[in-house]
């Protein structure tokens, strides 16, 4: 018995660190995002001085 609460323990904190790298992952994509957008207001304020 104790094997195997130590065995559900250890899929228990890696299902955590998968869900950690998920959420970083998500926050990548959308730091990725904002940037794209910053690009499309620089081509206004480009289209702007023109």
């Amino acid at each position: 018995m104790l094997v195997l609460k130590i065995f559900i323990v250890s899929i228990q904190r890696s299902a955590v660190s998968g869900q950690r790298s998920a959420v970083s992952g998500q926050r990548s994509a959308v730091s990725g995002q904002g940037s794209a957008v910053r690009g499309q207001g620089s081509g206004v304020s480009g289209q702007r001085s023109a």
